[in-house]
């Protein structure tokens, strides 16, 4: 999981906030115990006495007491037990409380990152990639194949049929994501609207969250209009608006939804030209939607662009039925 320093700092802040309200919720137990039973806050300082008298008898050289010593905390701990039971309250009451137990609030164990981290790092990064919610429902599990008809489209004659298309891409995308550690590889959709770009772009982005890898979903209007505009033009004096916009070269996949829907001019030209550039440079991968055809790619980004894409990307053409459509008539036939 590769966060920024930021990023790590801010989903720390939970372990760092569980340990503050933990050690307040265990020293208000304490002090409520210590009024209803006196003798076990005795005890509890017998027990550290008997600590530091051990220590002090071994830096001494004298006669070895630990034992006796172990035997003496392990009766008074019996006591200890005994008067919380006798007095209505659970054994563990005055044990130390950990939000996880295994962990115990520090994120890590002597694997590694404890697996509460890890769960928590995957919802953090849902948060991250603006696709929290919409995931929920645009996955592999509701991609639906049947949208497509399996005969020969009339604008693509001699080619697969569209649902052979769409078979050959979906593989395609489940081996990216497959392979996602060990190759790196760039995708661009492109077709008309209303065949699934989008949402086969969401299923991708939710098998690579859900493995714990950063993935940041943009429109290009959102992109270009507002992330980048504010950075370079305004000098990102939005909140967060730096964090977002190295973010767009961090992430391990960045997708560029609609690009084309953007007001293009020399500027946007340029800022794509540099994020595309940067990132296939560091070998980080990128997906991109378009309803432009290779042609208006062409013509209305720079040369360098789109030669860049056209080289470096795997090119998926989408065609068929448009599937928003139909899914809207037949969600109204249904009712």
């Amino acid at each position: 999981m590769a966060f920024t320093n930021s990023q790590y700092d801010e989903l720390m802040q939970t372990y760092y906030q569980n340990q503050i309200n933990n050690q307040a919720l265990a020293n208000s137990r304490k002090e409520e115990v210590y009024a209803a039973i006196p003798r076990i806050m005795e005890i509890d300082q017998l027990i550290a006495m008997s600590s530091i008298d051990a220590a002090r008898t071994k830096l001494k050289q004298k006669k070895d007491n630990t034992a006796s010593i172990k035997e003496q905390n392990k009766q008074l701990a019996l006591e200890k037990t005994s008067l919380l039971k006798a007095h209505g309250y659970p054994e563990d009451y005055l044990k130390p409380i950990y939000t996880c137990p295994l962990c115990k609030d520090t994120a890590k164990t002597a694997d590694g990152y404890c697996t509460c981290f890890k769960q928590a790092a995957i919802s953090f990064l849902y948060k991250q990639s603006t696709l929290e919610h919409i995931l929920e429902t645009e996955n592999f599990e509701h991609f639906d194949l049947s949208f497509y008809p399996d005969l020969t489209d009339s604008k693509h004659p001699g080619e697969p049929t569209p649902y052979e298309n769409m078979q050959k891409i979906l593989t395609d995308s489940r081996e990216f994501i497959k392979t996602f550690e060990q190759n790196i590889d760039n995708f661009l959709f492109y077709g008309d609207t209303g065949l699934g770009k989008t949402f086969l772009s969401h299923c991708i982005a939710k098998e690579l969250l859900d493995s714990g890898h950063t993935v940041l979903y943009q429109s290009s209007v959102h992109l270009f209009e507002d992330v980048c505009a504010e950075v370079i033009m305004k000098k990102g004096q939005l909140p967060n608006s730096q964090e977002t916009y190295r973010y767009l070269y961090d992430c391990d996949l960045l997708i560029i939804d609609d690009l084309g829907t953007e007001y293009t001019n020399s500027f946007v030209s340029s800022e794509l030209y540099d994020i595309l550039n940067t990132r296939l440079r560091t070998q980080k991968s990128t997906l991109i939607s378009t309803n432009l055809n290779l042609q208006e790619l062409n013509e209305r980004y720079s040369s360098r662009t789109a030669t860049r894409i056209f080289a470096e990307y795997k090119v998926c053409n989408f065609y068929g039925s448009n599937i928003r459509l139909a899914k809207r008539s037949q969600a109204i036939q249904q009712k």
